[in-house]
């Protein structure tokens, strides 16, 4: 990695945790609006998750397990909160080292948004009850599992506890904040982190860290969330000649933020004649968007 990049990796990323909660319903109808009267989209099942993204009155704004975005009512909802002692990267790439210092051998890098679980024991009190506490090792470093019996640690500043950041609703101003974390980032087929990303790779990861999950391929994502003729910051434009070929981030009815075919980088532009835009996407509710 070179040094430009090391220095890129380091960069603090936006991002926005929204409550998660659990149907309570033994089906839970989610509708295109929130209304009873409304189109049946999607019907979640009892005990299913499914992240709240909005509200409207007594309704709530989901998406569900399969990825469809709804209305439900509140009350067929048990919403979360408390996640417990756990951490997300919260820079572009974070370091993992064989040792807790700065000098310590790199065994691995983790993008963005990976969870984390610092490694605990349990220590006996005089009572004889039981106290976690973290294994010992400098309070500027969290030690975690990397699979196959291995572990590593990661310095504490590129990290974030879950119960730290925002819980609420995202809104488009917060992805417009993510996107701008990845600028400069290379293109890269296929790619989904700070190494490279590719145009869909993109939108798929500014999404993710703010809780809403969509497909991988641009084709996919064209045809989740509302069509609509004008865009506002934070829809995603969908570009091809024949078919959906290129997605790219709204900012305006006519700028958008996208990561461009092989060569380029993550970066601003503008509607022109060189892409045909076939479609605009919102997967927001209308009363967050700006």
């Amino acid at each position: 990695m070179a040094a430009t990049d090391l220095v890129r990796a380091s960069t603090r990323v936006a991002m926005v945790w929204p409550h998660t909660a659990i149907v309570q319903r033994d089906i839970a109808d989610l509708r295109a609006a929130p209304s009873t009267e409304s189109e049946l989209v999607d019907q979640p099942h009892m005990g299913e998750n499914v992240r709240v993204l909005g509200e409207d009155g007594d309704w709530r704004y989901v998406q569900g397990p399969d990825q469809y975005f709804g209305w439900v009512p509140v009350d067929h909802l048990d919403i979360l909160s408390g996640y417990g002692e756990a951490f997300v990267v919260a820079v572009l790439l974070a370091s993992i080292r064989d040792a807790p210092r700065s000098d310590g051998m790199v065994i691995a890098r983790l993008p963005t948004g990976t969870l984390i679980r610092p490694i605990y024991t349990s220590i006996q009190q005089p009572d004889g009850s039981y106290r976690r506490i973290a294994y010992e090792h400098p309070p500027a470093w969290r030690e975690t599992r990397l699979g196959r019996g291995r572990s590593g640690y990661v310095a504490e500043t590129d990290l974030v506890e879950i119960d730290q950041l925002p819980h609420r609703y995202p809104t488009a101003a917060d992805y417009l904040k993510t996107a701008e974390s990845f600028i400069g980032v290379p293109y890269l087929w296929g790619g989904t982190t700070a190494l490279g990303l590719d145009c869909s790779g993109f939108v798929q990861q500014v999404y993710r860290l703010n809780g809403v999950a969509l497909p991988r391929d641009a084709d996919q994502q064209a045809v989740l969330g509302r069509k609509v003729e004008v865009a506002r910051a934070g829809d995603l434009m969908f570009f091809g000649a024949d078919s959906v070929t290129h997605v790219a981030l709204a900012t305006s009815a006519t700028e958008f933020i996208h990561a461009p075919m092989k060569g380029g980088v993550v970066e601003h532009h503008r509607l022109g004649p060189e892409r045909k835009l076939r479609g605009i996407r919102r997967y927001l509710p209308d009363p967050s968007a700006p």
